[in-house]
């Protein structure tokens, strides 16, 4: 037996002090956790092996970006924070992926909107870590991914991935 439930969610307007319901669009193609980069929402989706998403405002839809999806080395349960054009995400075993997300001009002779672009460099969790697992309780996400980025951002300034 299946069961099918349409995502339900709204969303704050700071500028107004309200919470309205969150467009179709948004709702159905938000599929993980998200992160905002650049000023778009990209989302990590939970489900397996799909590509990094970016929500288009003006079409209330969400795009593939250019690039693999997530690395296989980075199971659920995981984190998700972003830092500049960074996305890192903490899996199983403490892998962290992370994401460099490059803004793509569109051409000069089209009205297109801008596309992204990501390129996946995973760092292997210490093997002091590697039987750890990211809490799903969200203080405890925001936590660990910063102590995590710090940790992979000094590990990325001595690599050629910086």
């Amino acid at each position: 037996m299946a069961l099918y439930v349409s995502p339900r969610g709204q969303v704050y307007d700071p500028r107004t002090d309200n919470w309205k319901n969150m467009v179709v669009g948004l709702r159905e193609g938000w599929t993980g956790s998200s992160v905002v980069v650049y000023g778009h929402l990209f989302v990590v989706s939970e489900l397996e092996r799909m590509k990094l998403k970016v929500y288009d405002t003006e079409t209330d839809s969400w795009d593939a970006i250019d690039g693999p999806p997530l690395p296989e080395q980075i199971c659920k349960p995981f984190a998700i924070n972003a830092c500049d054009c960074h996305i890192y995400v903490v899996g199983r075993n403490f892998h962290v992926a992370v994401g460099h997300i490059s803004r793509l001009l569109p051409d000069e002779n089209s009205d297109k909107k801008w596309s992204f672009s990501v390129r996946w460099h995973v760092i292997d969790a210490p093997e002091s870590l590697s039987d750890l697992t990211p809490s799903s309780s969200h203080p405890v996400k925001l936590n660990l991914c910063s102590v995590v980025g710090e940790y992979v951002a000094e590990l990325l300034v001595e690599s050629e991935f910086a």
